[in-house]
Protein backbone atom coordinates (compact mmCIF):
# COMPACT_ATOMS: atom_id res chain seq x y z
CA UNK A 1 0.00 0.00 0.00
CA UNK A 2 1.32 3.47 -0.91
CA UNK A 3 1.34 6.65 1.08
CA UNK A 4 -0.27 10.05 0.57
CA UNK A 5 1.36 13.36 1.50
CA UNK A 6 -1.05 16.20 2.23
CA UNK A 7 -0.43 19.86 3.07
CA UNK A 8 -3.29 21.56 4.92
CA UNK A 9 -4.06 25.22 5.56
CA UNK A 10 -5.84 25.51 8.90
CA UNK A 11 -7.61 28.69 9.98
CA UNK A 12 -8.72 29.46 13.51
CA UNK A 13 -12.41 29.84 14.32
CA UNK A 14 -12.18 32.96 16.50
CA UNK A 15 -9.90 35.72 15.31
CA UNK A 16 -9.90 37.67 18.59
CA UNK A 17 -8.51 35.16 21.11
CA UNK A 18 -6.54 32.47 19.33
CA UNK A 19 -4.30 30.10 21.25
CA UNK A 20 -2.15 28.84 18.40
CA UNK A 21 0.13 26.89 20.74
CA UNK A 22 -2.81 24.89 22.09
CA UNK A 23 -4.20 24.24 18.60
CA UNK A 24 -0.79 23.13 17.32
CA UNK A 25 -0.28 20.85 20.34
CA UNK A 26 -3.67 19.23 19.70
CA UNK A 27 -2.91 18.85 15.99
CA UNK A 28 0.42 17.22 16.77
CA UNK A 29 -1.43 14.81 19.07
CA UNK A 30 -3.36 13.43 16.08
CA UNK A 31 -0.25 11.59 14.92
CA UNK A 32 -0.27 7.80 15.28
CA UNK A 33 0.75 4.73 13.28
CA UNK A 34 -1.61 5.73 10.44
CA UNK A 35 -1.07 9.50 10.40
CA UNK A 36 2.47 10.90 10.52
CA UNK A 37 2.39 14.63 11.33
CA UNK A 38 5.67 15.79 9.85
CA UNK A 39 5.55 19.56 10.22
CA UNK A 40 3.39 22.27 11.78
CA UNK A 41 4.17 25.87 10.87
CA UNK A 42 2.52 29.14 11.85
CA UNK A 43 2.45 31.38 8.77
CA UNK A 44 1.26 34.92 8.09
CA UNK A 45 -1.94 35.30 6.07
CA UNK A 46 -2.90 38.99 5.82
CA UNK A 47 -3.38 42.03 8.05
CA UNK A 48 -1.84 40.33 11.09
CA UNK A 49 -3.87 37.14 10.67
CA UNK A 50 -2.08 33.80 10.70
CA UNK A 51 -2.78 30.23 9.70
CA UNK A 52 -1.29 26.86 10.53
CA UNK A 53 0.26 24.87 7.72
CA UNK A 54 0.37 21.15 8.45
CA UNK A 55 2.21 18.47 6.49
CA UNK A 56 1.00 14.93 7.10
CA UNK A 57 1.81 11.56 5.51
CA UNK A 58 -0.72 8.75 5.75
CA UNK A 59 -1.41 5.38 4.22
CA UNK A 60 -3.34 5.40 0.96
CA UNK A 61 -6.57 3.74 2.03
CA UNK A 62 -10.23 4.38 1.42
CA UNK A 63 -11.72 6.89 3.85
CA UNK A 64 -8.47 7.68 5.69
CA UNK A 65 -8.22 11.27 4.43
CA UNK A 66 -11.84 12.03 5.33
CA UNK A 67 -11.43 10.44 8.75
CA UNK A 68 -8.32 12.52 9.44
CA UNK A 69 -10.00 15.76 8.34
CA UNK A 70 -12.94 14.94 10.61
CA UNK A 71 -10.52 14.55 13.54
CA UNK A 72 -8.85 17.87 12.68
CA UNK A 73 -12.21 19.67 12.51
CA UNK A 74 -13.06 18.28 15.95
CA UNK A 75 -10.27 20.27 17.63
CA UNK A 76 -11.51 23.27 19.57
CA UNK A 77 -10.47 26.55 17.94
CA UNK A 78 -10.30 25.31 14.34
CA UNK A 79 -12.60 27.06 11.92
CA UNK A 80 -11.62 25.96 8.42
CA UNK A 81 -9.40 23.25 6.94
CA UNK A 82 -8.25 23.47 3.33
CA UNK A 83 -6.07 21.07 1.32
CA UNK A 84 -3.22 22.97 -0.34
CA UNK A 85 -1.43 19.98 -1.86
CA UNK A 86 -1.98 16.25 -2.10
CA UNK A 87 0.17 13.64 -3.77
CA UNK A 88 1.20 10.01 -3.72
CA UNK A 89 4.63 9.05 -2.42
Amino acid sequence: MGEVAITYKILAADVEEIDYDSIMTNLNGLGDETYNIQLLELKPLAFGLKYIQMHVVMNDGEGLVDAFEHRVNGIVGIGEVEVLEMGLL
